[in-house]
């Protein structure tokens, strides 16, 4: 298109200049400085044709990548807020209560989204995504009637899957223990997460939560 409009123009000064080829010399002159405006213009559209061609194959490779990336992410509905926070509101006996049983955290601080069930213990993901998880266990070092200190480990599953253990454990009187796990895991819509005590160490003496001095808590959100 340049280049087209630069020629119509080059040739009809031609044919001016001669026909003023009899005119006098400042008419020549005038010819001349127009056309060396002429070839100034030229180079500056040449180069700016050049420069819109560059940013049009690096806004198609912006493009490009950015739809490659978005193949390689999961179908996320990012408009949905999914949160919980639970805690368990009893202290219990560990040499009762046995291994490989479910943790059921009864009262909500918060279930946005309401996919924590807060009378099985159980989470179940609405959505498909990348989710945190957190739990929290207290022992206390308080001998029950067998004369056993507070001790616990908890396991944090998967679709019946482990992922995650802590365990808590204390020796002696007044030595009291806790400890906190978390885990960033990606889960597919409908799968469920829950805590239950491990077989690993058989629970035994005073477990502790909701007495004013400490708490169990699980509590999980959708991040990505």
């Amino acid at each position: 298109m340049v280049f087209i409009i630069t020629l119509s123009v080059y040739v009809f000064i031609l044919t001016t200049g001669i026909q003023l080829s009899f005119s006098t010399k400042d008419d020549t002159d005038i010819i001349q400085a127009l056309m060396e405006k002429l070839r100034v213009l030229e180079e500056k559209f040449a180069k700016l044709e050049n420069e819109c061609k560059q940013s049009t194959l690096r806004i198609e490779e912006i493009n490009k990548n950015d739809n490659q990336r978005r193949m390689l992410l999961p179908n996320i509905d990012t408009t949905q807020t999914v949160a919980f926070s639970a805690y368990l509101s009893k202290s219990f006996d560990g040499s009762t209560f046995g291994t490989l049983r479910e943790i059921v955290y009864d009262k909500l601080e918060s279930n946005i989204g309401h996919a924590y069930n807060n009378y099985t213990g159980t989470f179940v993901a609405p959505v498909a995504g990348v989710y945190a998880f957190t739990w929290s266990i207290y022992v206390e070092g308080r001998p029950d009637g067998s004369g056993d200190q507070g001790e616990i480990a908890i396991e944090l599953v998967v679709n019946a899957k482990v992922v995650g253990i802590t365990h808590a454990d204390t020796e002696s009187i007044h030595d009291d223990d806790s400890a906190t796990g978390f885990v960033i895991k990606s889960l597919s819509a409908g799968e469920s997460v829950l805590t239950r005590s491990s077989n690993v160490f058989t629970p035994q003496g005073h477990i502790m939560s909701g007495n004013g001095r400490a708490r169990w808590t699980f509590s999980g959100w959708l991040i990505a």
